[in-house]
């Protein structure tokens, strides 16, 4: 069973919930880089009614126990209907996929806050809708898994760096700024196989950001497009000391944040600091463009191995293409090369639903699929509860007996 291919759908929407990502990619038990690289990428922006239900749902007086479970399978149906796009997209048909690997919606995510304590965690969007709708058997609800072994639930994003980007004398950071920054450590196989790969969440990426610029443009944009509104900004040093006094950003790894921290209610509170302080626009989005640098940087510093330095920062998600908020990382780590995924053959906005769909592949096998040394979890688990689809069959079949089932079994 272990060097069967399967045809996998990984799907993910972010903190931002401005879409859902979905990739197509064919993976062995255990992927290479090489084997991510056909990987077909496709984005299903959320119509502004979605995004509205979806936002609703991180508000206690909104979020009623009847309004979550009717978003629970709405959201399992726009899944299921990004999930049959990515297959057309890559011109193949439901029939020929192996896996749907789900990360839902996060509406809620309450990490430990010490050692011994367990955390909780909340990702709507139904798997039985979506195998139901595309008849492809669905792996879900990753997080949880981890958390009930004492760990964070995130970032999971560690499972792919580690398996794609290890080097054997060299340390390399990969990093991921979407809605929340989060790092993962990759100290070299020199220092051992099972060397602790640290990561962490750093703190606000663009989350923070997204909404100022909605604000600042009266929703005529909803992200700072380029960098171009921090880069024509000044940073205001005095107010980023004062943001950087912050117990997150100073807290050692493992950690783990997002909106319920950083979310609307932080950043109306940054915006009218800002305000306060006579600055213009501009100046705001490039001292919180800054700020968002100054937290990156400070954590890979931080969490960097004393015998092998880093040598390379490879950056994904939304905010890599952001020129602003990349110069504000580089110019911290003075010496360091700042590169990106796509760099490597893998489109940005593709590596965290490319994370699930590598997580579906190892669930679906029963392979283990955390590193506990990220996320601070007692030990490695198998994180995602399968639904069957209507391929169930077959897919244990091919898995687990090569010469498959007699007729009738």
């Amino acid at each position: 069973m272990a060097s069967r291919r399967l045809r996998v759908i990984g799907l993910i929407s972010g903190t931002s919930a401005d879409g859902i990502d979905g990739v197509c990619v064919e993976l062995p038990e255990a992927p290479s880089l090489e084997d991510v690289r056909s990987l077909v990428h496709h984005h299903v922006s959320l119509t502004p009614g979605q995004r509205d239900a979806v936002f609703a749902s991180f508000y206690t007086a909104t979020a009623t126990a009847d309004f979550l479970c009717r978003l629970n399978a709405d959201l399992g149906e726009w899944f299921a209907s990004a999930a049959l796009e990515t297959i057309a997209n890559a011109g193949l048909t439901p029939g020929d996929i192996d896996v749907v690997a789900s990360h839902g919606q996060t509406i809620f995510h309450d990490p430990p806050v010490r050692p011994g304590q367990s955390g909780s965690t909340l990702q709507l969007g139904e798997p039985s809708v979506i195998a139901e709708r595309t008849g492809v058997t669905t792996v879900a609800d990753f997080r949880v898994r981890d958390m009930a072994a004492g760990g964070h639930g995130a970032p999971l994003v560690s499972f792919l760096d580690d398996k794609l980007f290890r080097l054997a004398d060299s340390t390399r950071v990969l990093l991921n700024l979407g809605g929340i920054g989060n790092i993962t450590v990759l100290p070299p196989f020199a220092h051992g196989a099972d060397a602790p790969r640290i990561a962490c969440d750093t703190g606000p990426a663009n989350m923070v950001l997204d909404w100022i610029v909605s604000e600042l443009t009266g929703g005529a944009s909803q992200f700072d497009e380029d960098g171009r509104m921090a880069s024509a900004g000044t940073v205001d040093e005095a107010w980023l000391r004062e943001l950087l006094d912050d117990d997150y950003f100073r807290a050692p790894a493992p950690k783990t944040t997002g909106r319920e921290r950083y979310g609307s209610q932080y950043a109306s509170r940054v915006l009218a600091d800002g305000r306060v302080r006579g600055l213009a626009n501009l100046d705001i989005m490039a001292t919180v463009t800054a700020m968002t640098g100054a937290t990156v940087a400070s954590d890979i510093i931080r969490n960097a191995p004393d015998r092998a330095p880093v040598i390379e920062v490879v950056a994904g998600g939304g905010g890599a293409r952001n020129p602003a908020i990349m110069r504000a990382i580089a110019s911290r780590i003075p010496g360091v090369r700042l590169s990106t995924v796509d760099d490597y053959g893998i489109a940005s906005q593709a590596k965290e639903a490319l994370l699930f769909a590598m997580l579906g592949n190892a669930a679906i096998r029963g392979n283990v699929n955390t590193v506990a040394s990220s996320t601070g979890a007692r030990h490695a688990t198998v994180m995602g509860k399968i639904v069957p689809g209507s391929n169930y069959g077959s897919l244990m079949s091919r898995l687990f007996h090569p010469d498959g089932f007699p007729p009738g079994a």
